[in-house]
């Protein structure tokens, strides 16, 4: 059976579902029918959908049926994601509320990866075992207690690493270089960064905390940002496992760098709780008990700019070629968010057509060896004395070989099947980069009048 990724919006629930007493005849009957089963259930599915997307190891089976596109498996999951979409599907006032809460904390996935069925035939035994137990190990076989408690104690503290970094991108998200440091500690480091902060000293010196999936900061952020800059250079440079494993190498490190620790006496009275479900990662305060106080109504959520949604979105190429301005225009339409791999690839693909495109109009007749030479000769191009703030970043990362997202990053996106691009890496390379194509722009203009 073939995999493919599928709008949420193309896919049709099974009206002949298990679950269902009786079949149904419509999808609002389809979702009433899953609600009536277990309303807090679901509820509770969309919070987790909302906050972390799908789960990634449990894929939707489908099945093509003419126009539609039938779910076998994962009618729950596609019926909450119609919910969090369109919360008017539920089929009364109250639970179109709460589904409408829920959808404005943060948004629900659009795509879903599939696995395309021929017939219920075709899909029926594997069905089958994901619903029917161990079926003598040829099923899901559950962990014992003691198999779960030594996978707790060995996912808790990469999971809180990986948490941090998330709370990191949305504190500092304005300092590049830290987030590339950041970044480089995700995508090489994250041991390392859970072996650090599972460390309860370090923790309190650093003032953070963690609570579920909640990173709560002791001190105000301009105070932690030296030190957590030091900790994520260190960790992406030269700090290996060797230096940080014993808990007095922990400790030493922690004596290494006391003077970019934040003062004790500079605590917040109150303090702030991330959560990757807040409004764009913002902070709020922790209340010392939240059920002996009347809650107030929370901000509404912060939406981004647009230029942050789609690749290139703040750029305009008007005098590239035909086919150059076609490819540009298809790669603007991608959602970051949605197909982070893809935008990441098409920065790569984008930056190098157009460089190509203006070396052929203009006869640039040097530095075309490879793609750091072909965006170096743009740059002299377009930025000879190198002064150009808008710039700054792309003469960083095409011709410096430090940081996470120098060129090799973008050859990594295409070439390296292990390598996974964070939104907000993707982000990064396309503001950096869209400067330099708005400019190559301009000067073809420039060169042909």
């Amino acid at each position: 059976m073939k995999q493919a990724s599928m709008h949420v919006a193309s896919l049709t629930l099974d009206e002949l579902n298990p679950r269902h007493a009786h079949p149904t005849s419509s999808l609002e009957e389809s979702i009433a029918a899953i609600l009536e089963k277990d309303t807090d259930k679901i509820l509770r599915l969309a919070r987790s959908i909302a906050e972390r997307g799908l789960n990634p190891t449990e894929l939707i089976v489908v099945m093509p049926d003419g126009d539609l596109n039938i779910v076998l498996e994962g009618n729950r999951r596609i019926a909450t994601l119609k919910l969090l979409h369109k919360p008017g599907l539920a089929p009364n006032a109250q639970l179109q509320r709460k589904f409408a809460a829920i959808a404005a904390k943060a948004e629900a996935p659009r795509r879903v990866q599939c696995i395309i069925a021929e017939s219920r035939q075709q899909a029926a035994p594997w069905i089958k075992l994901r619903h029917t137990g161990e079926n003598k190990g040829v099923g899901v076989v559950k962990w014992d207690s003691a198999e779960v408690s030594r996978f707790s104690g060995r996912s808790n503290s990469t999971e809180k690493a990986r948490l941090l970094t998330e709370a990191m991108n949305a504190w500092f998200v304005d300092d590049v270089d830290l987030i590339a440091d950041v970044a480089a500690v995700r995508e090489n480091r994250i041991t390392n960064l859970g072996r650090m902060i599972g460390d309860p000293d370090i923790r309190k010196r650093l003032g953070i905390s963690f609570d579920g999936d909640s990173v709560i900061s002791e001190f105000p952020k301009e105070r932690m940002h030296r030190i957590l800059s030091r900790l994520f250079h260190d960790l992406a440079g030269s700090y290996s496992v060797d230096k940080i494993k014993t808990k007095d190498q922990r400790t030493n490190y922690l004596q290494k760098v006391e003077e970019d620790l934040p003062r004790l006496a500079d605590r917040l009275e109150a303090p702030e709780r991330f959560s990757t479900a807040n409004a764009a990662g913002s902070a709020e305060p922790v209340e010392a008990d939240e059920a002996s106080e009347p809650k107030t109504p929370k901000p509404p959520r912060r939406r981004r700019p647009d230029f942050e949604k789609r690749l290139f979105q703040s750029v305009s190429l008007n005098n590239v070629s035909i086919r150059t301005s076609e490819v540009f225009q298809e790669a603007k339409r991608l959602s970051i968010d949605e197909m982070p791999n893809i935008a990441a690839i098409m920065v790569r693909v984008v930056v190098d057509i157009v460089v190509l495109d203006a070396a052929h109009q203009l006869s640039w007749g040097r530095g075309q060896g490879d793609l750091k030479s072909r965006i170096g000769a743009a740059l002299h191009q377009v930025d000879p004395a190198k002064d150009n703030p808008a710039l700054k970043d792309a003469w960083r990362f095409s011709q410096k070989d430090e940081g996470a997202l120098v060129l090799k990053t973008l050859h990594q996106f295409v070439h390296n099947w292990q390598s996974s691009p964070l939104t907000s890496e993707v982000r990064k390379l396309s503001l950096a980069y869209g400067p330099l194509l708005t400019q190559i722009d301009e000067l073809i203009e420039k060169k042909k009048r």
